[in-house]
């Protein structure tokens, strides 16, 4: 199956997919209700740390588990997303606006497959990269982490 994707800013693979056609106006402009993406990181690959002004969806359809890394609140946390429930795995899992996160396909395979919905709908104006300092100063014990997921992090 062709997917058609194109290389994502963030890393990973990516194709838009949806954008509602009803919009909401806030304060930062007229959005789409929703928009959503395929997203495909090959194995090592990551997505770097980044935030939203919106709410992201992440949804898990194939492949090796995917593990999201979150700073938000002075607070790290970590989820895998994927279908080993024994093992915690979650299907979809929910990224608060304004949440700094990354994320890293975890497997040996061929990668991981997921769709990604952000409401209201992504535009470029709303994301930002993470500033990695602050975050260094604030999570000092999560610096592995941190530098792996910058931009300019080592693989």
């Amino acid at each position: 199956m062709e997917l058609s994707l194109v290389p994502h800013p963030e890393g990973g693979w990516y194709r838009r997919t949806y954008e509602s056609r009803e919009s909401v106006s806030l304060q930062r402009g007229e959005r789409a209700c929703s928009s959503s993406i395929l997203y495909f990181l090959k194995t090592n690959e990551r997505s770097c740390l980044h935030k939203l002004k919106s709410d992201e969806i992440w949804y898990f359809h194939w492949g090796s588990p995917v593990r999201i890394h979150q700073f938000n609140s002075g607070k790290y946390t970590q989820v895998v997303l994927g279908t080993d429930f024994d093992l915690q795995n979650k299907p979809q899992h929910i990224l608060s606006a304004g949440t700094v996160f990354g994320a890293e396909c975890m497997g040996q395979g061929s990668g991981s497959l997921i769709s990604c919905m952000v409401s209201p709908g992504y535009e470029d104006e709303d994301f930002s990269w993470a500033q990695i300092d602050q975050l260094l100063r604030i999570y000092p014990e999560q610096r592995s982490i941190i530098e792996k997921l910058s931009r300019n992090g080592s693989d």
